[in-house]
């Protein structure tokens, strides 16, 4: 499912037919012209955060990352979009290690496999979100509205749109964990 799809029925169903117009004749070509206004460029901004709080409670999002260590120690800021670990490996072993002051911490310098809950990067309204393939999008149409009208004062259609976003969010605890493919750090 595109971002696109998601800021345009969010946009529909908030009630904002002119920007609703706008994205429906919006093409990768023209997105930085539809992004000049407001209220888009404000449900872009939101959809980020959505997804984000949805990965992070409700739908997790698990990726490997390949990493040589040199001196014991690797930052978790060199992780995207960092959640939390899962576990890590080394030559197809489970392995311990710690986390102090934001680095994995390793007994040995080598190569590790980390396996860690991310979200996925938002760049453009044309951006594939994978992880939605497996359920109803309404989930994150949801999640939108409710961060829209948060954030704009609408604080009844607030608690409307957040109860729905937080029944279906609910529902997808059950749901496999979506796996990203897996990368090697050079």
């Amino acid at each position: 499912m595109k971002i696109i799809d998601i800021i345009k029925n969010s946009a529909e169903l908030l009630g904002l037919i002119n920007e609703y117009q706008i994205l429906t004749n919006t093409t990768s070509e023209s997105e930085n012209t539809a992004l000049e206004n407001a209220e888009i460029k404000k449900l872009f901004n939101l959809i980020k955060f959505s997804i984000q709080e949805l990965c992070t409670h409700y739908v997790p999002v698990c990726t490997s990352l390949t990493i040589a260590i040199t001196n014991k120690k690797y930052p978790l800021s060199s992780l995207n979009n960092f959640i939390r670990v899962n576990n890590v490996f080394k030559n197809g072993q489970p392995i311990k290690f710690k986390i102090i002051n934001r680095n994995l911490e390793f007994n040995e310098d080598g190569e590790y496999t980390v396996n860690y809950m991310t979200y996925p990067e938002i760049n453009s309204m044309f951006d594939d979100i994978d992880f939605l393939s497996n359920f109803s999008p309404d989930v994150m149409v949801f999640g939108l509205c409710s961060y829209y009208c948060l954030s704009s004062g609408m604080f009844d259609d607030f608690d409307s749109f957040y109860d729905k976003y937080i029944s279906k969010a609910e529902s997808l605890k059950n749901l496999k964990i979506f796996e990203l493919p897996a990368r090697r750090w050079e």
